[in-house]
């Protein structure tokens, strides 16, 4: 009687422990959670001068033309918007979207999104949003401030580096939505190992391009078309430009480390052989001990500088080269900087240059990580945390709580640490003049339970090739050499020539 009691009620219990067996799994999996913190500025316009020779004609609010805009759309034909265009794409299907707005804790918008799917949310200046996704996405702030639509030909040029859909800034795969100033190759492709790689675009146009380590490639993207580039070994994307001799605008950008994190060894990034000499702009190295770095020419694969540099210190240099790679013996950082100069050699006007950023820079736990913030500009630099977090920005110590973010605006180097995983938005803009605006372009904002992941890479060191130079005076010499001893050997045997 009993184990027949026991035996009706075994269906039931087992009933109880798949359920409590799903539960389990699903506590364990389903509720994986990645986050995006970031900040959209509260003044965005930009003032030029009336007259770009003179810095005392008097300022005035820009006004539309092909030098200015750079693809983002003004207000009324004007350097002012009201509006920054976020972009969520989806790598899975499935992937379920929420964004809410930081402050209020207000929810603004929430998708299901399918893979290679696109989704554009408009954010009022000075919103202080989080993306909440169960899947990884790429999420873009872009310098536009209506809906595109559906035959738009241009968009600002992000100065950024993408991330892969295992949210790093090393991988095989990325998906993300394009973005480019009119026409042009302003997307690079860094090989760090030897890849194959298939570039497909949403509507099924794909292109082939091979790349031994150590190389990079610039390519062409439609503006607001998603893209997923997949490749057989590690790679990084970067899009953006440097600016040269008489170029006005120079959008700035941190560069994450090849090892993953944006403190290092080895860095891959793009570079110009035409620099301004007039601007207070270029790549700027920091590090907390004493360290010896080389740079590459990608191309050539020769080294083009060279330093030691004493610890605490940092050193600025224009590499003249069209991509780079940076390798030191001690851990640093890397950025392309400017320091808020307003001139420039050549161009309309000596005194039209514009310094500006809106960079990104995920802080690793326990990782002392040397920034530099301009110190000729306007500078914010939010901390954002997703867990209750002891920051600690050179001798002074804070507590951040979780969900929220600390506003920093010391210029200078600083020495950051935290004992959790950290964003970092530094926004910045001229101090001249003193009510100037942030104009900018674009930049992906970064996960942040993916901060101190390390990818699964192999680097290979870069062989230096013999300079063409020496081989060219080799040859000379030589050549000269034979000439000599044919006319010594004339001379000695009674030939007249």
């Amino acid at each position: 009687m009993n184990f027949r009691k026991y035996l009706l009620a075994f269906p039931i219990f087992l009933i109880y422990l798949v359920l409590a067996m799903f539960i389990c799994v699903y506590l364990t999996f389903g509720n994986q959670e990645y986050t995006y913190y970031g900040v959209v500025p509260s003044k965005i316009f930009r003032y030029v001068l009336i007259d770009a020779d003179s810095l005392t004609s008097g300022w005035r609010i820009g006004f539309d033309n092909t030098t200015l805009m750079t693809g983002s759309p003004g207000y009324k034909d004007m350097l002012i918007a009201m509006k920054s265009l976020l972009v969520i794409v989806a790598a899975e299907n499935g992937t379920n979207v929420e964004v809410y707005n930081l402050t209020t804790h207000d929810l603004i918008f929430r998708s299901h999104m399918n893979s290679l799917e696109k989704k554009f949310v408009l954010l009022a200046n000075g919103t202080f949003f989080k993306v909440v996704s169960d899947k990884q996405v790429s999420v873009l702030l872009l310098n536009y401030q209506y809906l595109p639509p559906n035959n738009v030909s241009e968009g600002p040029t992000p100065q950024t580096f993408y991330t892969s859909t295992d949210g790093l800034y090393i991988g095989k795969e990325f998906v993300f939505m394009a973005s480019e100033y009119q026409a042009g190759t302003f997307y690079r492709i860094l090989a760090l190992e030897k890849s194959t790689i298939t570039v497909s675009r949403e509507d099924g146009e794909k292109s082939t391009i091979s790349l031994e380590a150590n190389a990079f490639k610039s390519i062409m993207l439609t503006p607001f078309r998603v893209y997923k580039i997949e490749s057989t070994g590690n790679i990084m994307v970067q899009s953006g430009v440097i600016a040269g001799t008489g170029g006005d605008i120079c959008p700035c950008n941190l560069v994450p480390s090849a090892e993953g994190g944006f403190v290092g060894r080895s860095f891959y990034v793009i570079s110009s052989k035409s620099w301004d000499s007039s601007k207070e702009y270029g790549y700027r190295i920091m590090t907390i001990e004493d360290t010896h770095v080389k740079v590459y020419d990608l191309e050539t694969k020769q080294v083009i500088n060279e330093f030691y540099i004493t610890g605490g210190n940092g050193v600025g240099f224009h590499p003249l080269a069209d991509a780079i790679c940076v390798q030191s013996d001690k851990p640093i950082t890397l950025s392309y900087i400017n320091n808020g100069s307003l001139g420039r050699v050549g161009g309309p006007g000596n005194y039209g240059g514009y310094a500006n950023g809106i960079m990104f820079m995920g802080i690793q736990p326990y990782q002392d990580t040397p920034i530099f913030l301009p110190t000729d500009a306007y500078v914010e630099a939010y901390f954002f945390a997703n867990e209750e977090t002891q920051l600690i920005i050179d001798s002074d110590y804070w507590s951040i709580e979780p969900n929220s973010v600390f506003v920093y605006t010391a210029i200078g180097p600083h020495i950051v640490r935290s004992d959790k995983n950290i964003i970092l938005q530094i926004n910045f803009w001229p101090f001249d003049p003193q009510f100037q605006g942030l104009w900018y372009t674009g930049a992906i904002v970064p996960c942040i339970e993916t901060v101190n992941v390390k990818p699964t890479v192999t680097l290979t060191p870069i062989v230096e090739n013999f300079p063409m130079m020496y081989i060219y005076i080799g040859v000379g010499a030589a050549t000269i050499a034979i000439i000599m001893g044919l006319l010594l050997m004339k001379r000695r045997s009674g030939i007249s020539i």
